[in-house]
């Protein structure tokens, strides 16, 4: 049900209540009723947390997905350690079939990386070093889905097994460099225009990362270009002969960024590898230039961030392995990327609930107040992901697990991973609002409207089909396109809850 839904089914229950306590308010004689019928309440609910590793989040990009984003860099944090993005990808040639002359010469070579702007780690004007390196091995794709996914998600269309601990083997001579300043609030601002306001920016001017390639390595995919062999026109071919790249942060970088791995030269998008070259002007005693293009994003191709986490010396060096709770120091963490999550036990709602009949609740709000807000920036959204009793998610898409076919609430949805949430469901195809907690950055608070969720799990009596166990996860950014962070302590989650009962009185 949307807001306005809710808004007016709680208004006409209202009505009825007014109405109700109206006619039992005044006798037929003119002489007052001796009570209403109704009653309304509140509570505060205990909500039992803790805190996990998880190791399912992907972070592969490829030509199937609406939002891609590829990380690279670092930043250290006292709380959550030192985290470090590396992004690997293929490239194949935009045009397969070209003509150039046997006397061209190349001239340059360059890979254009497009920042989306996203930035995170320490608030001051810094420079950040990018350094190229190529792939040993192929990143590759799925061959048997059902054997290289991991259980909770085989069977899911488009997905590669491509997590934040992947990795590919890579030269470790580097083919290339760049140097690049990040002004944090520059990048903030062209993050909001590109997002709202993009008529405000120039796409013809807007920031790419340039970064020269050495001539080992161009003479090389320039050579195989004139040659117009299968190896070059034929993409699975071409991707066992250049297998793809890495691109590395500085030792001493202070931000993790993020790039975007397409390209399309009427938007903000313009990741590409270019080749210049020069041939004779067949019309004149001089030379024409010429260009070749390589995408990064196309059908085909595939790209993925790895990103580590050295929590030496923090709260939460003494984590344990993924999927096991940890108590920790009373503190609750969560951190994309690299994923450190809470997880939000709602069984006390169900103790208190199923103590008292005819329960209608007006409104349930789960609530967090965060801590250290301002040093790093919360998610502005998190979801609330179920998690099964071993600790993993459950996958709407999975042909295999069977948990995949559990009955979902109307209150129950599955988000762009398909992952099981809490949400609006319309049917079986169809995934509405979700119900998530948006974070104020005035009040340093998450809240979330689970006023639907909590009246049907109260409803339901069948033990199997009462989902208590979520993990807070990222929504905005997503889990495993970003690094933000937040910490909050655990007797700041609260479940308020305004609810209706018949009066006992008589």
């Amino acid at each position: 049900m949307n807001l306005w839904g809710r808004f007016a089914g709680s208004a006409f229950l209202a009505l009825i209540f007014l109405i109700a306590c109206q006619e039992d308010e005044t006798s037929r004689l003119g002489f007052k009723g001796p009570s209403n019928k109704f009653k309304v309440a509140y509570a505060e609910v205990p909500v039992t947390s803790s805190v996990m590793r998880i190791d399912s989040v992907l972070t592969f990009t490829d030509r199937t997905q609406s939002f891609s984003r590829l990380l690279v860099g670092r930043y250290q944090d006292n709380q959550f350690g030192e985290l470090r993005a590396e992004a690997y990808t293929q490239f194949g040639p935009i045009k397969p079939t070209v003509e150039i002359s046997p006397s061209a010469t190349l001239v340059s070579g360059y890979l254009i990386l497009s920042f989306d702007f996203y930035q995170y780690g320490d608030k001051a004007s810094t420079t950040s070093t990018f350094t190229v390196h190529q792939l040993t091995d192929s990143i590759k794709p799925i061959t048997d889905p059902t054997n290289e996914l991991k259980k909770n998600i085989r069977g899911v269309p488009n997905y590669q097994p491509y997590y934040f601990n992947s990795t590919v083997p890579y030269d470790p001579s580097p083919i290339g460099s760049a140097v690049f300043s990040i002004d944090p609030s520059s990048f903030n601002q062209k993050f909001d225009d590109i997002v709202n306001n993009p008529s405000k920016l120039s796409h013809k001017t807007i920031d790419t990362l340039r970064i020269q390639l050495n001539s080992t390595f161009t003479s090389s995919l320039f050579a195989l270009a004139k040659s117009q062999t299968s190896d070059y026109k034929t993409l699975s071919r071409f991707r066992r002969i250049f297998k793809g790249l890495v691109i590395r942060p500085g030792a001493t970088d202070s931000k993790i960024v993020g790039f975007n791995p397409n390209i399309d030269s009427t938007k903000f998008t313009k990741s590409r590898i270019v080749l210049t070259y020069e041939e004779p002007d067949p019309n004149s005693s001089g030379t024409i230039t010429k260009r070749l293009e390589y995408s990064l994003y196309n059908t085909g191709l595939l790209g993925f961030s790895n990103i580590s986490a050295d929590r030496a010396a923090t709260p939460l060096a003494s984590l344990p392995g993924p999927d096991i709770e940890a108590e920790l120091d009373g503190n609750r963490y969560y951190q994309s990327g690299n994923p450190v999550v809470t997880k939000v036990n709602f069984s006390k709602f169900l103790n208190f609930a199923d103590t008292i009949p005819n329960l209608i609740f007006n409104s349930v709000q789960l609530s967090i107040d965060v801590s250290d807000a301002d040093n790093f920036s919360p998610p502005g959204g998190l979801r609330l992901r179920y998690l099964n009793s071993s600790n993993h998610f459950v996958n709407y898409y999975s042909a295999i697990d069977a948990e995949a076919t559990l009955p979902l609430y109307s209150s129950m949805t599955y988000d762009e991973d398909g992952y099981f949430v809490i949400g609006q469901r319309i049917n079986a195809q169809l995934v509405g609002t979700f119900f998530d907690l948006i974070y104020n950055s005035q009040d340093k608070r998450y809240t979330a409207d689970l006023t639907d969720f909590f009246q049907t799990l109260y409803n339901i009596k069948d033990a199997e089909f009462r989902y208590t166990d979520f993990a807070l996860v990222g929504s905005s950014p997503a889990i495993g396109r970003s690094v933000n962070r937040t910490i909050f302590n655990k007797n700041n989650v609260k479940l308020k809850i305004f609810y209706t009962t018949p009066s006992t009185k008589k």
